[in-house]
């Protein structure tokens, strides 16, 4: 128990502030946790020097570099596995306010990224998980096997959530929903407009298939938070009340972040090794598509 909480001086927070301040939190994680899974999958690349561009989403690699697709792919997945677990468990604390909620949202967010890859996979056929299912010539019933993991890493996902919303709300519904419900809500719906809008500000033309299942993948990034309603009645945590001042500085980096997506990596960061040997100058150029989720 916090000193000031000891001293009665802790006070609920208004409902309309957490809304407001999770969803700002929610893109701002949202973010950083796609584009360090890309930065995992593009620095694997160019460790094993690997021909690779790095774009807001995706990373385009050599077709031909089955182990760099492969490896990428394992490094990107524990990359956002292990960030996310330690910020949901080791790092709860860190953090006030709106900074609290930053470190929270990217703690789940980057989890589910790895439960999204498993969902998908036999959806869409993108992401993490059908890289490594087609690559190591995984059968389908393989994919739906990772789709039920990916349904119970969801629904677990969700469990812990529900003891973050009932530890920062007050315990009524509506200040629940709004941060449960209604950041994730209005915060996904911001950060699918940026990821659209880093393919609409680029001279690279983009199948459209590409672009739908990206922005998929993006929209579910966050679903696990409205599965929490379902959990707020069977947890018990002692309200940890959230201080909030005017979020000038989160919206700040949110709008700086943003529009370096939009108009810096969408054009690409590409790393292109030295040829090593004269078969390396005629290999093939074809190139393969990978979204963060």
């Amino acid at each position: 128990m916090s000193a000031s909480r000891a001293f009665g001086t802790d006070a609920p927070t208004p409902s309309s502030t957490l809304w407001f301040n999770g969803a700002v939190a929610f893109v701002l994680a949202g973010i950083v946790a796609i584009t360090l899974h890309e930065l995992a999958r593009f620095v694997t690349a160019v460790a094993l020097q690997s021909a690779a561009t790095l774009y807001p989403s995706y990373v385009e690699f050599d077709i031909t570099e089955t182990r760099t697709l492969i490896l990428a792919s394992t490094v990107a997945a524990s990359t956002s596995l292990v960030t996310g677990l330690a910020l949901i468990f080791a790092a709860r604390i860190w953090g006030a306010g709106i900074a609290r909620l930053f470190v929270t949202w990217l703690g789940f967010i980057s989890v589910q990224l790895v439960f999204s890859s498993l969902l998908l996979a036999p959806l869409t056929g993108v992401g993490d998980a059908a890289t490594l299912f087609f690559w190591l010539g995984a059968p389908t019933s393989l994919y739906w096997v990772g789709f039920a993991a990916g349904v119970a890493g969801t629904v677990l996902l969700a469990r812990l959530f529900a003891t973050r919303v009932t530890a920062y709300a007050d315990g009524s519904v509506s200040s629940m929903r709004s941060l449960g419900m209604g950041s994730w809500a209005a915060g996904t719906a911001v950060l699918v407009f940026v990821y659209a809008l880093t393919f609409t500000f680029t001279t690279r033309s983009h199948a459209i298939e590409m672009v739908s299942d990206t922005l998929i993948g993006v929209a579910a990034s966050g679903i696990f938070a409205p599965l929490f309603y379902q959990f707020k009645g069977k947890v018990r945590i002692v309200n940890e009340f959230l201080r909030f001042r005017k979020p000038t500085a989160a919206l700040f980096c949110l709008i700086a972040v943003g529009l370096v997506l939009v108009f810096v990596l969408n054009n690409g960061v590409e790393f292109k090794p030295g040829p090593t040997e004269p078969a390396a100058a005629a290999a093939s150029s074809a190139k393969v598509t990978h979204s963060a989720r």
